[in-house]
């Protein structure tokens, strides 16, 4: 039930945006927009098992990953200033394969499952300010917030022996990125900075960048 918990908080704080004393009502409650979207990872997700394995590379398999995330409208600062910020609240799949190029003990094994994460981001934007059906801006972004993953996967041994495992709990993300929107379509550039995991036996370090590519409603 905890997990539902965050998540039930993580909706109203995309909801609020900042603090009530410095906002009023309308700015406050700033409905936000329903992004669906893929994207292409590209990086490592290291895994630590104490006692059995250390530091196993995983690299994405998939050639796109489905990426649904709720964006609230981009609050700026004044008038006349490019800079602004939003919260979003996302959730995606993955699907990794063991990476024996970098490494020998294992030849196989996979981990997949899905990660939901809350990231405030600031932004400095050039363009138009709102989505329709004639606007254009682009952006730069630096975001950083929380993440729940869900993950479960093995390794097989040379005599087809296998090592299960399981991943579940929050762990820190952040990101610097580049946000081209024309109309309601968005191209991203994402570079994720590695954060770690710890759960009991296992500590996942998760570092996948992408490129997406999405549409707001």
């Amino acid at each position: 039930m905890k997990k539902y918990g965050y998540l039930i908080m993580s909706t109203i704080v995309l909801y609020s945006g900042s603090p009530a004393h410095a906002m009023d009502l309308e700015t406050l409650f700033r409905v936000p927009s329903v992004k669906l979207g893929i994207a292409k990872l590209a990086g490592n997700v290291d895994i630590t098992k104490k006692g059995q394995f250390s530091d196993i590379p995983f690299n994405s398999s998939s050639s796109v990953t489905p990426v649904v995330s709720l964006v609230q409208s981009p609050y700026f600062f004044s008038e006349s200033t490019r800079w602004g910020y939003h919260t979003e609240l996302s959730a995606s799949y993955f699907d990794l394969d063991y990476d024996d190029d970098d490494d020998d003990h294992f030849v196989g094994g996979n981990y997949k499952g899905y990660s939901v994460g809350f990231t405030p981001v600031l932004f400095y934007q050039w363009g138009d300010r709102k989505l329709c059906s004639s606007c254009k801006s682009w952006r730069v972004e630096l975001g950083a917030g929380v993440h729940y993953l869900n993950a479960d996967g093995k390794l097989k041994n040379a005599d087809n022996s296998q090592e299960k495992f399981d991943s579940t709990g929050f762990g820190f993300n952040s990101h610097l990125g580049t946000v081209v929107n024309y109309k309601n379509w968005e191209l991203g550039l994402r570079l994720v900075v590695p954060t770690r995991l710890d759960d009991d036996e296992i500590k996942v370090e998760h570092g996948l960048s992408s490129v997406s590519l999405g549409y707001r409603f």
